[in-house]
């Protein structure tokens, strides 16, 4: 009994050994000359907000395959765009507003400006580029944590001055540059 229970732990333990990311090296160098080249577009398939466990009946208003933890956004426009210094961001947003602004129409995360970006970090074990910014809006500020991974996924931690904070999961690739 004691040498199952022992080999069950050392498959275990070998098992998460082997789940480690593994990206070829042209991954990782598209990566690195991506965020060098500072023209990327992430697109997001999930949404998962903080703080809506609490709101009932707020499921029924979810797309089909959504939780209160989980939103599926595939097919809602959304995007992060890096254009050379600047950042354009258009994402909708799920979660409990905080502090009023007033009323508007617009209630996603919307930026077009430049922002300052506070750090930019290449995690060799994650196989990631973390690049951190901060941003201030119009009526709000956020602290942004994007995430691009070597296979192309992406993850975006958003935190607002008068929001709970959002995450999202997508893709991203870069952008071609246009000629003007």
């Amino acid at each position: 009994m004691m040498r199952i229970a022992i080999l069950s732990i050392l498959v275990i333990f070998m098992s998460c050994a082997s789940a480690k990311n593994t990206f070829t090296s042209t991954e990782i160098n598209n990566l690195i000359g991506t965020v060098a080249s500072k023209n990327i577009e992430a697109t997001f398939n999930w949404a998962q907000p903080t703080g809506l466990s609490n709101v009932r009946g707020f499921n029924k208003l979810l797309p089909p395959g959504s939780s209160a933890n989980n939103i599926n956004l595939i097919g809602n426009a959304n995007f992060f765009r890096i254009k050379n210094d600047s950042i354009h961001i258009d994402l909708p947003y799920y979660g409990e507003q905080q502090m009023s602004t007033g009323y508007t129409s617009g209630s996603g995360i919307k930026f077009e400006g430049k922002a300052s970006e506070t750090s930019k970090v290449y995690n060799e074990r994650k196989g990631a580029y973390i690049i951190a910014y901060s941003v201030q809006a119009k009526d709000e500020n956020y602290e942004i944590m994007l995430t691009l991974y070597a296979n192309n996924k992406s993850n975006l931690n958003v935190n607002s001055s008068h929001r709970s904070n959002i995450s999202y999961n997508g893709d991203w690739k870069e952008l071609k540059k246009t000629s003007k």
